[in-house]
């Protein structure tokens, strides 16, 4: 082998062209695997089809690694754990964010994973692996199937026993097919006594039912092939993958420690007069800070995003100096670390006045989603700066990387474990008791994760409160019953059922009707024949 072919195997294994060694039950795992794609999502909103779809294919790539007798990477199996409750847990919350997180998580994890199966290694990634990995994979998703699909279907058919006319006839015929759709169509548009000829004599098939078929089975294939794709790239031998960067760096440090030093100090120096200011207003109270001519909620509704966006970015110039500067000598990187750490406990200091921020922020204005992010968010970039710190002095920042996934992970599963919709709700009824106003249109706005306890606060609500949010809880009612009737089983959601059983639950929204309007597609019309749109109408097939 060439020096030039072993770069290339290092860095994206074995040539698209490899297979496994039992082709054909392999292949039949990928079609069965498309053809469950296409039943649970083909014409349907995701719901209870995307966990299910996910353990199919978790199962599917265990069984697969069992016919071929591949033992998967010891560690990296533990990847399914967290693939499944991803997965599954999108049918428990309903927010749009935590929604998105189970989604991309379970995908992104099922791709890490599928780099990983056999030569393992995820502890050792670094930040290029991880990139490599998710654009590698699936590229590797669609280059992969062909060979093996190709080499499946021969031994399906038999071709080479005597029986390839069969075959060559039919491949003819499939790819007759499209060729004479589109010279009918185009030749129909030009002459209209050969298109009346043609609807004659297509006037008994059912072009509809011909259209939807073709469409799922178009479905199906596609997601055959990307299953079959996925299985190949997981099980055929990775060859020599190196990391990349791990032997040799792909830069070499090139920034003196003098220059190091300087941009650390400077940034340390900048980092503590804000914090001394921090110390002397913002966690000296009140009287300080409005002494300064601002009020306290006027000051703590400033800075908290900015501060977290000052963490991020010194992180990574940290990172970026741990990599590329040079420190030979144990004073050079005793000093390196001394500086790094100062502004490490700085930053801590300064993501404690963000949340305090943020606390007194929403204790003013009260609680919002993006109030809630940066509240679970905040802490675990407090894990994350710690986890830097210890790597730092072990002289291990490449392992960052792997660790910051953990910590990202970590983050996805708390959101998940909080329900924020539900959170937000509980935090502003708390406010309301206490005398605070509450944003009824808000919280309505909020997905089925707040209906459960908004219905159990609309029980017993003062009556301006209830005359606002009881004509959107019917509507949201209507809506969810609605739903129901007219979406399949694929797209059921717990959080939407629980929305619904405690509406129903609810005997006051008996007073109400939902219909058609004039204004807003549907309105809620009360007991005193008073209508009230509905004001957040949305999610229909």
């Amino acid at each position: 082998m060439t020096g030039t072919e072993e770069s290339k195997q290092t860095i994206i294994g074995p040539s698209p062209g490899a297979r496994p060694e039992h082709v054909l039950p392999v292949a039949l795992m990928a079609l069965a695997l498309g053809l469950a794609a296409e039943i649970l999502f083909y014409g349907h909103t995701p719901g209870i089809s995307f966990p299910i779809w996910a353990t199919l294919s978790l199962a599917g790539l265990l069984a697969a690694a069992y016919i071929e007798n591949v033992q998967p990477s010891r560690w990296e199996v533990l990847l399914a754990l967290p693939i499944v409750f991803l997965s599954w847990m999108t049918i428990f919350r309903q927010e749009p964010f935590t929604l998105f997180l189970g989604v991309a998580g379970t995908l992104i994890l099922f791709t890490i994973w599928i780099r990983t199966f056999r030569a393992g290694a995820l502890a050792r990634f670094g930040w290029l692996d991880f990139a490599v990995a998710l654009v590698w994979v699936p590229l590797e998703a669609w280059l992969r199937p062909w060979a093996t699909a190709s080499t499946a279907w021969r031994q399906a058919v038999g071709e080479g026993r005597g029986r390839s006319g069969a075959s060559a006839i039919l491949r003819g015929l499939l790819l007759a097919l499209p060729v004479l759709i589109i010279f009918t169509a185009l030749l129909t548009a030009a002459d209209a006594i050969f298109q009346d000829f043609v609807e004659q004599a297509l006037a008994w098939l059912n072009i509809d039912w011909l259209l939807e078929t073709f469409g799922r089975v178009l479905f199906a294939i596609a997601a055959a092939l990307l299953s079959l794709g996925a299985l190949v790239a997981a099980l055929v031998k990775p060859g020599e993958r190196r990391l990349q960067g791990e032997d040799k760096p792909l830069l070499k440090p090139f920034l003196g420690f003098t220059e190091s030093a300087i941009i650390l100090g400077a940034v340390d120096i900048l980092f503590l007069l804000f914090v001394i200011v921090q110390f002397r207003y913002f966690f000296g109270g009140e009287a300080n800070i409005t002494a300064a001519g601002y009020t306290y909620s006027e000051y703590a509704r400033r800075g908290f995003g900015e501060l977290v966006t000052v963490a991020f970015l010194s992180l990574g110039m940290i990172l970026l100096l741990g990599y590329f500067s040079r420190r030979e000598a144990p004073s050079q990187r005793l000093g390196f670390n001394i500086l790094s750490t100062f502004l490490v406990v700085m930053l801590g200091v300064m993501l404690v006045s963000a949340l305090q921020r943020l606390l007194l922020y929403e204790s003013a204005y009260g609680f919002t989603r993006l109030r809630t992010y940066t509240h679970v968010f905040i802490p675990w970039l407090g894990v994350l700066l710690v986890v830097f710190v210890i790597l730092l002095y072990s002289g291990r920042l490449r392992r960052i990387a792997p660790l910051a996934f953990l910590v990202g992970l970590g983050f996805i599963v708390s959101m998940a474990a909080l329900n924020i919709d539900a959170f937000i709700v509980e935090r502003n009824l708390e406010r309301f008791r206490g005398g605070e106003g509450i944003d009824v249109p808000y919280l309505i706005s909020l997905s089925t994760d707040a209906a459960p306890p908004l219905a159990a606060f609309a029980q017993g609500a003062p009556a301006d409160v209830q005359g606002e949010l009881l004509p959107q809880l019917a509507c949201q009612l209507d809506q969810l019953q609605t739903q129901e009737q007219e979406r399949g089983w694929q797209s059921f959601t717990v959080s939407r059922n629980r929305a619904r059983e405690a509406l129903q639950k609810l005997e006051l929204l008996d007073r109400y009707e939902v219909k058609n309007t004039e204004g807003y597609p549907f309105g809620a019309v009360g007991p005193d024949g008073e209508v009230v749109d509905c004001l957040y109408w949305y999610g229909w097939d």
